[in-house]
């Protein structure tokens, strides 16, 4: 009787490390899987945040596009970027003149081969490419950190070097005519809208990270009077 006692806590006993070491095992593989999980996560949300700030050094190419092109209309200075060198030109005889397309365009680069809408195409009124978006930004970072100190000043080398891999392209189509609806005013009328003619152009521009790591693509239509 005491030997069947015996045998059957032996058993027990037995069953009981066994369980303990299968528990054991499934924590450790759930634990590991929250690691992964965790990681993959945090990359998930760096890659977003990364896109996130693409997008708007695209919509800063935009903006610069739009610039080039109306300040080419009205015969003022303008900046022109080529691989990351800036120069500036003042021609003022392009006054008045809505731009043509004389430029060839680098079919090559990463910002044009991101629109898989574009078929064909050669010309346009100017392709500009490796603009650094830290320049147009600095001013604002330099205020920020005015009066840094220590651990600030280490944050502002890490948002320098971030920034500094952020760049952005843009590129410009003549498309042709189009019209366009001016709003004016009347003593005898009042607010009247006026249809007018104007030179459309299809703006094509990129927020580019770290070469060609993170590419946003947007694009935008502009009308010029005359």
């Amino acid at each position: 009787m005491m030997n069947k006692n015996k045998n059957k806590n032996k058993n027990i006993q037995g069953f009981t490390l066994i369980l303990s070491l299968v528990l054991l095992i499934a924590m450790s593989l759930m634990g590991g899987t929250l690691i992964v999980l965790s990681s993959s996560d945090h990359r998930d949300n760096n890659n977003d945040d990364l896109s996130q700030q693409a997008f708007y050094v695209a919509e800063t190419g935009l903006l610069e596009a739009e610039k080039f092109l109306v300040n080419t209309f009205l015969g003022l200075p303008r900046r022109a970027i080529d691989d990351g060198l800036e120069s500036s030109i003042t021609d003022t005889s392009t006054k008045n003149i809505p731009p043509s397309n004389t430029v060839k365009v680098d079919t090559s680069s990463v910002c044009y081969r991101s629109f898989k809408n574009i078929i064909n195409l050669e010309d346009v009124v100017a392709h500009h490419t490796g603009g650094s978006f830290y320049r147009i930004v600095k001013p604002i970072v330099d205020q920020v950190y005015a009066s840094a100190s220590g651990k600030e000043e280490k944050f502002k080398d890490i948002e320098e070097r971030l920034l500094n891999n952020y760049t952005y392209e843009y590129f410009m189509v003549n498309v042709g005519k189009a019209e366009f609806q001016e709003a004016g005013s009347s003593v005898a009328q009042g607010s009247v809208d006026v249809i007018s003619s104007g030179t459309a152009y299809r703006i094509y521009s990129c927020g580019i990270y770290d070469d060609d790591r993170v590419i946003i693509p947007l694009e935008s239509l502009v009308v010029l009077p005359g």
